[in-house]
């Protein structure tokens, strides 16, 4: 299968970048699943696929950087020509952010493990000041892990265990993580990628704030093969 990183920033966009937003697709194209839909994410969706196209919507979980476009997307779905409703998966908490999404063109459903047309997606809950899932898409004999917004979590390393890409949240460096932050650093997801044998590691949810060249000088001193995620690129899983 197939990653196009659409945008890799959070908790707000850089100048001319975007927030969360990834397309998952299989080998052979027909199916097309979107995990988040942050600020800026929906136009640079729509200049690779037609949102009638999507096989299905992953939201990891409810924070605006990662499911705002998901808003102006219940437009395009209105005006579109699918023939059925688009599945989402979502949370189900914080309710009065979920209520938002509720709309006769999307199917809402919780996060439990399912198959949706050619990929396996499966969740472990994520450590997040919100309820937030980690998630696995299995497809065409590979598996991508994206840890979504975490902190560290024993229940990631059983799940991500042997993956093909790890996809992390690589939000601080390790100068300002603590053990209560909201998110990874740098640090810990190189240590992560290297002790669940990980085939390949994209650093994404990168602040503003921080070079993310320093981000990946601190992942590489544990994994020396991170990557920092690149918008409108497309990875080989």
């Amino acid at each position: 299968m197939f990653l196009s990183v659409l945008g890799v920033n959070g908790p707000f966009p850089a100048a001319g970048g975007a927030c969360s937003g990834y397309l998952v697709e299989s080998d052979g194209g027909d199916t097309k699943l979107l995990l988040d839909c942050g600020t800026g994410a929906l136009s640079r969706l729509l200049k690779l696929t037609p949102i009638e196209a999507l096989s299905g919507v992953v939201l990891s979980h409810l924070h605006f950087d990662h499911m705002s476009d998901m808003l102006p997307m219940l437009y395009a779905l209105q005006l579109s020509a699918r023939r059925y409703p688009l599945p989402v998966f979502a949370p189900e908490r914080p309710e009065r952010v979920r209520a938002l999404l509720e709309s006769p063109h999307c199917d809402l459903f919780s996060h439990s493990d399912i198959t949706v047309q050619e990929m396996r997606i499966s969740f472990v809950p994520a450590v997040h000041p919100v309820e937030a899932s980690c998630v696995s898409v299995e497809c065409d004999g590979a598996r991508l892990v994206f840890t979504g917004d975490t902190n560290e979590n024993p229940a990631l390393a059983l799940f991500a265990d042997g993956c093909d890409l790890l996809l992390a949240d690589a939000g601080f460096l390790a100068a300002d993580w603590t053990p209560k932050a909201p998110h990874l650093s740098a640090l810990l997801c190189g240590e992560l990628a290297s002790s669940v044998r990980a085939g390949a590691l994209l650093l994404t949810h990168l602040n503003p704030k921080y070079d993310p060249q320093a981000l990946l000088k601190e992942a590489r001193a544990a994994c020396p093969r991170a990557e920092i995620a690149v918008p409108g690129k497309r990875y080989r899983v």
